[in-house]
């Protein structure tokens, strides 16, 4: 299940969500979302969670769901950036690759610029998550029956 999710995923950010398509683009998106969120479920799962075992359907499946969401989100507007700048640069790029430069000092700028708007969604959301979603449970667990001191835990 997880697989097919994750071949969905990869498919729906490589062929949809972006402007601009490369050689092997599908795969690495495939592999970059599929790894990422199995490995982070998996450990959030068994260590966060305590579930036994790990990938238990009960848990598994809604936190993978979730994962594979938010890594769309950034891995979209990573790419996103990435093929921008790389398009807007391409004068400055070639001209460190022609007097010598590296792959990556040529590339450095729009790898950090890329990481920065990719990350971005994702730490806005765990600034607030205290803040909104927290609550927002505890009052979902307490209009669904459950004891306050319960849903305060």
């Amino acid at each position: 299940m997880t697989l097919v999710l994750g071949t969905l995923a990869a498919f729906e950010v490589t062929y949809w969500r972006s402007k601009w398509q490369f050689p092997y683009m599908y795969t690495g998106t495939l592999v970059a979302i599929t790894g990422s969120a199995l490995v982070v479920a998996l450990f959030g799962n068994a260590y966060a969670l305590n579930m036994e075992p790990a990938y238990s359907a009960v848990k598994f499946i809604p936190t993978i769901g979730m994962l594979f969401g938010k890594c769309m989100i950034g891995v979209s507007i990573g790419m996103g950036s990435v093929m921008d700048s790389l398009e807007s640069r391409r004068d400055r790029l070639e001209a460190t690759l022609c007097f010598g430069g590296s792959r990556w000092e040529a590339t450095k700028p729009v790898v950090v610029e890329a990481l920065r708007s990719a990350l971005l969604p994702t730490i806005t959301n765990m600034s607030i998550t205290g803040l909104i979603s927290i609550p927002g449970m505890m009052t979902g667990w307490i209009l669904g029956g459950a004891d306050v001191q319960e849903a305060a835990r």
